[in-house]
């Protein structure tokens, strides 16, 4: 498993946290979009070994036509393990938003608190990776109506190096074009708090510490980031 140490010893914790929650013994939810070959799949191995392409179908269809919030919490803790898996496909946004769904922030609080302890985890591991895209991350952790701000401060503190620069440059590269022409993210994944992403992309205090870091630098790589960056800068009215 491509994770940290943080990371796995949190991962056990949501298996002892959601323990209590069980896959019912019999198929639950729309019998036209769920066979009994669907909820089999769930029960034929047990369920740390269940892979993304066992959970796939019911990922798509979770609190929708498959069913409740108990046997989505008895399922979560191998989800999010593959989801902080960076050598799994498991669909983040997708999951992230039946967190949403399922009002994970009005449950128990020793369950709220371990998930939001998940996510920041999450975050803070991608942060010092570059195996990982930090963008389509953040989208991801979006779909769970968690306050972007903190994610965003604590990216703050990775500019001064070349990985968080990258990084910055990188999301410009992606969205800024549209930020200029439509004040929104490029893509339509991303719910309402892209508000708060476009004010953290555009602070000026941040430009103006880019700018005197540019006229300061003496690094050739560390250079030719802030100038990528702060060209898009220049192109923003």
């Amino acid at each position: 498993m491509l994770h940290s140490a943080t990371m796995t010893n949190i991962i056990e914790r949501l298996y002892q946290c959601f323990r209590g929650y069980t896959i019912p013994d019999h198929p639950t939810g729309c019998p036209c979009c769920v066979s009994a070959d669907d909820y089999q799949r769930l029960r034929s191995k047990p369920l740390r070994q269940l892979t993304e392409n066992d959970l796939w179908r019911y990922s798509l269809k979770a609190l929708n036509t498959w069913g409740d919030e108990d046997q989505f919490r008895a399922i979560l803790p191998r989800c999010l393990e593959l989801c902080a898996d960076r050598s799994s496909f498991f669909d983040r946004s997708m999951l992230f938003g039946k967190l949403r769904l399922a009002e994970w922030r009005t449950w128990p609080e020793p369950e709220h608190q371990l998930i939001q302890t998940y996510l920041w985890t999450l975050w803070q591991d991608s942060l010092n990776s570059l195996d990982e895209s930090v963008d389509e991350l953040l989208c991801a952790i979006a779909q769970t109506g968690l306050d972007l701000h903190p994610l965003l401060m604590s990216w703050d503190t990775q500019l001064q190096t070349l990985i968080g620069l990258e990084r910055y440059a990188d999301l410009l590269d992606r969205h800024m074009a549209t930020i200029i022409d439509q004040n929104r993210l490029q893509g339509y994944g991303w719910p309402n708090s892209d508000a708060t992403a476009i004010s953290w992309v555009l602070d000026p205090t941040r430009r103006e510490w880019m700018t005197t870091a540019f006229a300061n630098s003496q690094h050739d790589d560390e250079s030719r980031l802030l100038a990528r960056i702060l060209e898009w800068f220049d192109l923003y009215p």
